[in-house]
């Protein structure tokens, strides 16, 4: 008697808390069907509580065995499993503790020690000086939803700014108006294409590198700005007497008119801005820029990233330019500062090509709409004006387009709306505020966004957090195994190449479903793949301190119950 009430007083406490144990778990199961497996192992299996539970009942485990002091032989089975079920538990507290999971990506053909993490980050970068603040978040959590507002103090240049997100959506649609009546110079037209019974209509913006253009059906859609006579002329297919290396157009605000110069076949010799005290002196011409291990090169002699790298000098000082004639925008999006107010741009004829088969809408200098036609085999034909809402045909597609709609200075209104609580098309909208300014934007997971307030730049990104892995991996090649006549994968393995610079360690392995490779603690398994021009791999990287402890677990409770079996057979 005395014996069954010492039992009962040991699963007091115990059958409690297996029975929240399970609930918490059958919880986590729910929790993870609605919004996700990253979510789920956050908020629930590795959450501090919940590894408090885990921790408390590895505690009353051992309480229980040690009531059973002075021990005796014949309490080796019971030992055994409390003690084999306390490294179970042990192990599973430090993984969830000190573990590291995630996905590493790699392009075949390249190297990537860069693990993506199940966490999200808001990432807040100001180009220049060059500050970075990670922000932990969780918007996914219920908890955060029923208050969805917090607001983070940003140290930036000229002063701080508070930036307030107020509202998370998971499952966001965003619908977009865009209308005239802006007050900055954006230029946008809304093409209606049709092409073998299907009619669209698209909007095209012109100084948007992502939206100036974009393919449909047979046909390219682009639309841009002619800067002058002679672009336009380059753009309708005449004769081009554009120099072969291209030209920068100096326009220093203090003098009126832009001054052009050729870019020279001989470098270092200053070339005076005639009128004024600056000098203008080219460095080097890339026909195909590109950066390597030795810095900035060129990867061939054709003209595929045609770029250029000059000085200007003056009574301020010397700014250094590296322009590019493709991509105008990059040095505004690095945020790139000049002492001497100046503008520079740099145009090169293979700015001027248009691929075939497009349907290019060209705003004049005057701002009038005209539209040059090319073909597959680089015919190309000119339309000097466009009529709104006139139909015209691309003579070597068959494809009707028309001008539905131009906005010289147009604007873009979003409106977002959530569709449910399932974690599919994430969107959070933020606010940036230095007391007298605030700007504001909707920011969907995995993109960013330039905001401007006062005299501040910053972008902010929402994307996954990663971390460096101790080595690199190289992907050398990557093989599909497809069901006969399907296009399902059976199997999948990848060929790689780890180097681990710390440990002079080279050495190359095949991944495949069930043969990861280790090293360092870190097991690496073929998960997935991306198909694509380029295949690439995903492989699952875990680190998982509390293994061992769980393994031994196991091992010693089938110990134990070995043991049970032979004591009651004799």
């Amino acid at each position: 008697m005395t014996r069954f009430v010492r039992i009962l007083g040991s699963l007091r406490i115990a059958v409690p808390l297996l029975v929240t144990i399970g609930g918490v778990l059958a919880w986590g199961t729910i929790y993870e069907t609605r919004f996700g497996t990253p979510a789920a192992q956050r908020f629930v299996y590795q959450s501090w509580w919940f590894q408090g539970v885990l921790g408390f009942l590895a505690i009353n485990l051992a309480i229980a065995a040690l009531r059973r002091w002075p021990w005796q032989r014949r309490h080796a089975p019971f030992l055994l499993a409390h003690l084999g079920l306390i490294l179970i538990l042990v192990g599973g507290v430090l993984g969830g503790r000190f573990g590291v999971e995630g996905q590493l990506i790699i392009p075949e053909g390249e190297t990537s020690n860069t693990l993506e993490l199940p966490a999200k980050l808001l990432l807040v970068h100001q180009p220049n000086p060059g500050r970075h603040q990670a922000i932990p978040v969780a918007f996914e959590s219920r908890a955060w939803q029923r208050a969805p507002r917090f607001t983070v103090p940003l140290a930036l240049e000229k002063g701080p700014v508070a930036l307030t997100v107020d509202r998370y959506y998971p499952d966001a649609v965003t619908t977009e108006r865009i209308e005239g009546g802006g007050t900055d110079d954006w230029p946008a037209v809304q093409v209606g294409v049709t092409h073998d019974g299907h009619e669209a209509l698209e909007w095209l913006l012109a100084r948007d590198p992502e939206r100036f253009g974009l393919r449909w059906g047979p046909v390219h859609l682009l639309f841009l700005e002619a800067r002058d006579a002679a672009h336009l002329a380059q753009l309708a297919g005449r004769a081009s007497s554009a120099p072969p290396r291209g030209v920068v157009t100096v326009h220093l605000e203090s003098h009126g008119t832009p001054v052009r110069f050729p870019v020279p076949s001989q470098f270092d010799r200053a070339l005076p801005v005639p009128g004024t005290p600056y000098q203008v002196t080219f460095k080097r011409y890339f026909p195909d820029f590109v950066i390597d291990e030795s810095g900035p090169s060129t990867r061939s002699d054709q003209p595929n990233n045609p770029a250029v790298a000059l000085t200007l000098s003056g009574p301020e000082g010397t700014d250094a330019y590296l322009l590019f004639a493709l991509h105008p925008e990059i040095s505004t999006m690095h945020g790139w500062r000049h002492t001497i107010p100046a503008h520079l741009t740099y145009a090169h004829p293979a700015a001027e090509g248009l691929p075939p088969s497009s349907i290019v809408v060209i705003r004049t200098p005057e701002g009038r709409l005209a539209a040059a036609l090319t073909g597959d085999a680089g015919q190309r034909q000119f339309l000097a004006a466009l009529e709104p809402g006139a139909p015209y045909t691309h003579p070597w597609s068959e494809t009707t387009f028309r001008i539905a709609a131009h906005e010289p200075r147009a604007q873009i209104h979003q409106e977002v709306a959530n569709r449910s609580d399932r974690v599919r098309a994430e969107a959070v909208h933020l606010v940036l505020r230095d007391g007298e300014h605030a700007t504001e934007t909707w920011l969907g997971f995995g993109s960013s966004a330039d905001l401007r307030v006062g005299a501040e730049r910053v972008i902010v990104s929402y994307e996954k957090a990663r971390r460096p892995l101790p080595f690199s991996v190289k992907l050398l090649d990557f093989r599909k195994v497809e069901y006969p006549g399907t296009q399902m994968a059976e199997a999948f393995e990848a060929d790689v190449e780890l180097i681990d610079p710390a440990l002079g360690l080279t050495r190359r392995k095949t991944i495949s479903m069930n043969n990861p490779l280790k090293h360092r603690g870190f097991s690496l398994f073929q998960a997935s793949f991306i198909d694509g021009p380029v295949e690439t791999t995903v492989l699952a990287a875990r680190s998982d301190p509390g293994v061992p402890f769980v393994y031994t677990g196991f091992l010693i409770v089938v110990l134990g119950v070995i043991l049970l079996f032979q004591r009651r057979q004799r």
